[in-house]
């Protein structure tokens, strides 16, 4: 059952036009602005060097913004070497790079966050790693988890 699921879905995306791979593989070009649907984007499993990702759930939150076009809090659970730890975070479309940056910048300040430069992108983290955020393009993602590691690894393993 669970192969048929996943067969179709595959068959799914490629009846719509979509390719699979370009989900987890898009360039910088791609995300600014991002014109998909963040429910692509938040898949219902990632993995990365025995390290899965399993999506829990998300909540639309859009209306807690303004000028965005679309934004999502989500819930993942990492899960590897028999441990569960759970990531909350919330993605964000904005208009376009600019507005990312600086939905970026402040909410660094509010949790007292270190900026870099990633390229054209812009990253933080705040409480020893607990508490990262990051853009890409015209999107912000920001994950806190309980311990450095599991946030760290998220980022790692998001296509965003």
């Amino acid at each position: 059952m669970k192969n048929s699921t996943f067969t179709l879905f595959v068959l799914l995306f490629l009846v719509l036009g979509c390719n699979l791979g370009n989900i987890t593989k898009r360039n910088f070009t791609d995300f600014d602005p991002y014109k998909g649907s963040l429910s692509e984007l938040l898949q219902s499993e990632m993995s990365r060097a025995g390290i899965k990702f399993k999506l829990e759930g998300t909540k639309d939150t859009t209306a807690d913004f303004r000028d965005v076009k679309e934004a999502k809090a989500f819930t993942y659970n990492q899960e590897g070497a028999g441990v569960i730890v759970p990531i909350d975070g919330a993605l964000i479309n904005f208009n376009n790079s600019a507005a990312a940056h600086e939905q970026l910048r402040k909410s660094a300040d509010g949790v007292k966050g270190t900026i870099k430069t990633e390229g054209k992108n812009l990253s933080f983290t705040a409480e020893n790693g607990k508490i990262l955020g990051w853009t890409k393009g015209s999107l912000v993602c920001l994950v806190k988890s309980n311990l450095a590691k599991p946030a760290e690894n998220f980022k790692e393993t998001a296509p965003f």
